[in-house]
Parts: C-alpha cells; structure tokens; sequence
C-alpha cells in the first residue's frame, strides 16, 4: 500500500513541476519578445538617423556646389567688366589720337611761312573735332556763372567780390565742369559771390 501511495504522490507532483517549466518557457518566450521590438525599434531609429545625416550631407554638398558656382559668377562679372571697361577706353582713345595727330600737324608748321589767320583756323578745326568727340560720348558741361551755388556740381575755390551777383551765386568759373548723363565726372571749380565790403567813408555816409 505505502508504494503505491508513493507512486500516486509522484505522479500527483509531476504535472505541476511540467506546468511550471511551461511558465518559465512562456515567460522567456515573452521576453524575448520585447527585446526584439526593442532591437527593431532602435533599427528603424537608427535608420531614420542615417536618413537625415545622408540628407545633411546632401545639402551641405549642393551648397558648396552653389557656392562655388557664385564665386565662378562674380569672378567672370568682374572680368567682363574690366573687359568692357578696357573696350571702352580703347574706343575713346583711339578718338582722342586723332586729335593728337591733329595738333601734331598744325604744331610741324610754325617753322614754315604760314599766315597766323590760317594756323588760327587749323586749331579751331582741331576745338571743334575735340568737341565733336565730347558730344559724341554724352559729355555735357556743367552751367556755373550766374547759378546758386551747389555743392553737387560745383567745387568752390574763393569768394568774390561782386555788385552783379547776389551772395551765394557762381561769379567766376576758373575749370569748367563736366557731367556724362546725370553723372558729374569733373566738377565746376568756381568762385562764389559776396557783398562787397564798405570803405570807411561809405560807413560814415
């Protein structure tokens, strides 16, 4: 009898230590689990991040692209400028030899018999080409004499004693100024009118 009382508590006992092991089992089984949506959530964060340092990077490149892009821009504005500016030079220059040559000729003469009306005409035919070039390029003289002074076209070099201007007008033009359009490119070197001093005998009257 006391063995197969042994016997039936055995087998009483094992179903429960199988059903605990099963437990365990489930409960590792679980925890596995969660790691690896753990693992799997720190890939696809990790991924995200490889995603905007790769798009970082990318930007970062196409502006240094831009980058150098608008220095190459600059650098062959700055040519072209020179270029044109150089071009320009050359085509005014070029007029002005011509009155050169001009003025050359006219100069070989004073030793030959030529009459002093004759060589006054050939300097007027040079004034006037030299004129004729200044028009061509929009190059207009500034007014002065008998104008308000105005520090935007005039440079004022002295002041002048006048009955015929009042204060504060040009009287005298010592260099004539110049403009190109609406640009002064020389201004008008003048003297500006004041009222004459009286003498003592003015002040007693």
């Amino acid at each position: 009898m006391s063995e197969n009382k042994e016997k039936e508590t055995l087998s009483t006992e094992q179903p429960s230590e199988v059903e605990d092991s099963k437990v365990e089992v489930e409960v590792k089984a679980d925890e596995f689990s969660e790691i690896d949506k753990i693992e799997e959530t720190a890939a696809v964060e990790l991924t995200e991040e490889e995603k905007l340092k790769k798009r970082v990077a990318e930007l970062e490149d196409k502006l240094a692209r831009k980058a150098a892009e608008f220095e190459n821009y600059k650098k062959r504005t700055a040519r072209e400028y020179v270029d044109m500016i150089k071009s320009a030079n050359e085509k005014t220059l070029g007029d002005i030899l011509d009155v050169v040559d001009n003025f050359d000729r006219a100069l070989s003469q004073k030793d030959k018999n030529i009459t002093l009306e004759s060589f006054s005409e050939g300097i007027k035919m040079i004034y006037n080409q030299l004129h004729s070039i200044i028009d061509k390029y929009d190059v207009k003289p500034i007014e002065a004499i008998g104008k308000q002074f105005d520090p935007n076209f005039h440079e004022a070099l002295m002041h002048v004693e006048s009955d015929e201007f009042e204060e504060g007008v040009v009287a005298l033009e010592m260099n004539k100024g110049y403009m190109i359009a609406d640009k002064v490119i020389r201004h008008s070197k003048v003297g500006v009118a004041k009222p004459k001093e009286k003498n003592e005998d003015e002040n007693k009257k």
